[in-house]
């Protein structure tokens, strides 16, 4: 496949999302954790960098960087099929992996963009000792659930394409967020679980080193990594084989 061809369809699809109603939504997620951020910093129990710094982590990594790509990435089938422009693609030599794999970096875009906005306003909002570093750390995380996110977000919506919201709400709430905070060998199989474990070891927090060993993960960074990058390739490679071998309605009415 082009690199040159990805990029000029990449960009062909970000001004096509570039309406009043997405750069309105856009800035809302952006706005949120900040605002957030702003009243907690009044509450004399939640003053503490640590506190802020995670606060500001679950709120971005976690919720903004899911929202977005909820919104972006989940639809990436059933609005061509809505469209009625699936038809054509299909019938273009590797237009079915291509239009999966832009639709996966334009929400990667948007909601990492939004993700980055978000985060550099709370940070100067906390006022850590080391900004740059809680900026740094927060914002590699927000990168690194963007990619695996939106993979996982594709994938649902290549195989549920009827129900994409529904499924991708269904998952987020009961394994994202529900399975990665039960102490148990299955939560190492979601994604928030890596990036709290990296949360936990890159910014040597000690209230984050001490549930280590039940939800933020004690291994070494590189096993985290190695997990989200094998969970981010394996989602789209499956998802790019989903789209490959489905045989999809000409449109969702039908």
């Amino acid at each position: 496949m082009n690199p040159w061809i990805v990029f000029e369809v990449v960009r062909f699809e970000l001004k096509r999302s570039w309406t009043p109603g997405r750069i309105a939504l856009w800035a809302i997620l952006a706005a949120f954790p900040v605002a957030l951020i702003a009243v907690l910093q009044r509450q004399p129990g939640l003053r503490s960098v640590e506190a802020l710094g995670f606060t500001a982590y679950f709120l971005v990594p976690e919720v903004v960087c899911l929202l977005g790509l909820m919104l972006w990435a989940t639809p990436a089938i059933s609005v061509e099929l809505e469209g009625q422009t699936w038809v054509y693609l299909a019938m273009r030599r590797s237009g079915r992996s291509l239009v999966l794999l832009v639709k996966w970096l334009t929400a990667v875009l948007w909601s990492c963009s939004a993700a980055v906005v978000s985060l550099t306003a709370c940070v100067r909002l906390i006022a850590p000792p080391d900004p740059l570093k809680l900026w740094t750390v927060l914002n590699a995380l927000a990168l690194l659930s963007c990619l695996a996110h939106a993979a996982l977000y594709v994938f649902l919506g290549a195989v549920f394409y009827r129900r994409t919201l529904v499924a991708a709400v269904f998952y987020t709430l009961a394994i994202e967020f529900g399975m990665s905070f039960v102490p148990a060998v299955v939560n190492k199989l979601t994604i928030n679980y890596r990036l709290r474990g990296l949360l936990a070891q890159w910014m040597d927090w000690e209230e984050a080193r001490s549930a280590a060993e039940s939800i933020f993960g004690a291994e070494p960074p590189t096993v985290h990594l190695t997990a989200l990058a094998l969970t981010t390739a394996l989602l789209l490679a499956a998802a790019l084989l989903r789209v490959a071998r489905a045989e999809y309605p000409g449109n969702l009415e039908s």
